[in-house]
């Protein structure tokens, strides 16, 4: 699991107010590039999840286990590639190119947590039983034990911050620019996890394929958003 805090109802206002982390936003730009190769016009849950599946990390690599990911890749194919199949139906007001459909907003407001995750997303599709995603998990293992197995991920303690992380100078917060200014400097292949819990400094860890670290590539990428915003780095 990716570390930190990836952590509408009275409701979609609310949600709709909450920004996607910087895997999120990794894992909307595939499902874009995949709607596109298949002629969709919007990216639904199941480019979403099939952009999931190829990026392999986090809530993906929990499930692993538990359904065949290979198999659930070539059954999402197939339906797409059906007969029966319709592709998602764009929204009534006018998009950009490459839409595609938010999901988690609502599961990450219900949680009680401050960006809307991967995970949430995942939820959110399995537990809409009519989505494709769910329609294939279901056909390779048990949806309430998928949800369990994310949500017992998603909840184990942290147990602090990791050797490698690095922390923001004292005042800095980790708001929305600079979120998206980390997104931008991160190499490709990578993504980052953090932490902003208000008992303790916040700090991040940029993380590559096969779930590596280094501290080193983390303090570049930290201060490249920073520089890229005008704001003290942590060489300044």
């Amino acid at each position: 699991m990716v570390s930190g805090a990836y952590h509408v109802p009275m409701g979609q206002a609310f949600a709709g107010a909450l920004s996607p982390t910087a895997h999120y936003y990794q894992i909307q730009g595939r499902a874009a590039e995949i709607a596109r190769a298949a002629g969709s016009p919007v990216a639904g849950a199941e480019h979403l999840f099939l952009a999931m599946l190829h990026d392999g990390g986090w809530p993906v690599n929990v499930i692993s286990g538990l359904a065949d990911l290979g198999r659930a890749e070539v059954a999402v194919l197939g339906i797409l590639n059906g007969p029966g199949y319709s592709p998602p139906a764009p929204p009534r007001f006018l998009v950009r190119d490459g839409y595609v459909q938010l999901w988690g907003a609502e599961v990450a407001f219900a949680m009680g947590d401050s960006c809307i995750g991967v995970e949430h997303a995942f939820l959110a599709m399995i537990r809409m039983r009519e989505t494709v995603p769910a329609r294939v998990l279901a056909s390779l293992a048990d949806l309430d034990v998928l949800e369990a197995a994310v949500l017992e991920a998603k909840n184990a303690p942290a147990g602090g911050p990791p050797e490698d992380a690095v922390f923001l100078l004292e005042g800095q917060e980790l708001d929305g620019p600079l979120r998206r200014a980390i997104a931008d400097a991160l190499p490709d292949g990578t993504t980052f996890g953090f932490s902003s819990d208000a008992d303790e400094r916040t700090w991040l860890h940029v993380i590559g394929p096969g779930e590596g670290r280094d501290r080193v590539l983390t303090r570049e990428v930290l201060n490249a958003a920073l520089a890229s915003l005008n704001r003290p780095t942590l060489d300044s």
